[in-house]
C-alpha cells in the first residue's frame, strides 16, 4: 500500500482537472473483489446518462437512460473491440422551442406573424469510436485488483476523468467497464497506454439535447 500522493499521469494530461495544490483525505476507493460483474447488454450505448456524468457534461437527466450497471468483465464474455464514449469537439445547435403567440398589449415581443422568437440552445456531442487491436493489454489492466483507501491516507486534490468505455463480443453484445484505481481513485499507470494502443477503426457522433 502505497503512503505517498500518486503524481498525476503524464499519459493524459487534457484529462486531469487540479483544483488545489494541497492534500487531503480521500473518499473511500473499491477495494480488491469490489466491483461486481458488469450487466451484458444487447450493444454499447453512448447516449445515457453515465456518458455524461463520467465527464461532467449537461446539466439535468435530459430524459436519458441511466446506462448499463458498470463492472468487472464477466467470465464468460469474450470481447473482440472496445467502444469508447467520447466528448466530442463539435457543438450542434438545437432549436428551442417556439413560445406561446403574444397578443397585442400582452407582455412580451411577438414576431410580425405572431409565432414569437427563439434562440437555438446547443446540444452535447458525444464521438463513439470503436477501437480494434490487441485487447491483451487492455483486459490486464481491467483485471488489476483495485486498492482501497485506509483512513488519513494523503491524496492529491485532483479530479481524473476515466474513459466511459464498452467492450464488445462478436455478436455485438456489450458490457460497459469499470476502471480499477488506487486508493486515492486515481487509474493505475499504464491504463491510458492500454486504449492508446488499439486503431481507432469508425467513428459516429451523437447529438443530445
Amino acid at each position: 500500500m502505497r503512503t505517498s500522493p500518486r503524481p498525476a499521469r503524464a499519459a493524459a494530461p487534457a484529462l486531469l482537472v487540479p483544483t488545489v495544490l494541497v492534500l487531503s483525505g480521500c473518499a473511500g476507493a473499491l477495494g480488491p473483489g469490489a466491483a461486481p460483474a458488469a450487466d451484458v447488454v444487447d450493444a454499447a450505448d453512448c447516449a445515457v446518462r453515465a456518458t455524461l456524468d463520467g465527464y461532467g457534461m449537461g446539466p439535468g437527466d435530459g430524459g436519458l437512460p441511466p446506462g448499463p450497471q458498470a463492472g468487472a468483465v464477466p467470465d464468460d464474455f469474450e470481447p473482440v473491440a472496445a467502444v469508447e464514449c467520447r466528448p466530442s469537439a463539435a457543438v450542434v445547435e438545437q432549436p428551442a422551442p417556439a413560445p406561446a403567440p403574444t397578443a397585442p398589449g400582452e407582455a412580451g415581443t411577438a414576431t410580425p406573424d405572431g409565432g414569437g422568437t427563439t434562440d437555438p440552445e446547443p446540444g452535447v456531442t458525444i464521438d463513439v469510436v470503436r477501437l480494434d487491436g490487441d485487447l491483451g493489454p487492455l483486459l490486464d489492466q481491467l483485471r488489476r485488483p483495485g486498492e482501497r483507501a485506509w483512513p488519513g491516507q494523503a491524496c492529491v486534490a485532483m479530479f481524473e476523468y476515466q474513459p466511459q468505455l464498452y467492450l464488445v463480443d462478436a455478436d455485438g453484445r456489450a458490457v460497459r467497464v469499470q476502471w480499477p484505481t488506487d486508493g486515492c481513485g486515481f487509474l493505475f499507470n499504464g491504463a491510458w497506454e492500454s486504449l492508446a494502443g488499439l486503431r481507432e477503426t469508425t467513428t459516429e457522433t451523437l447529438t443530445i439535447p
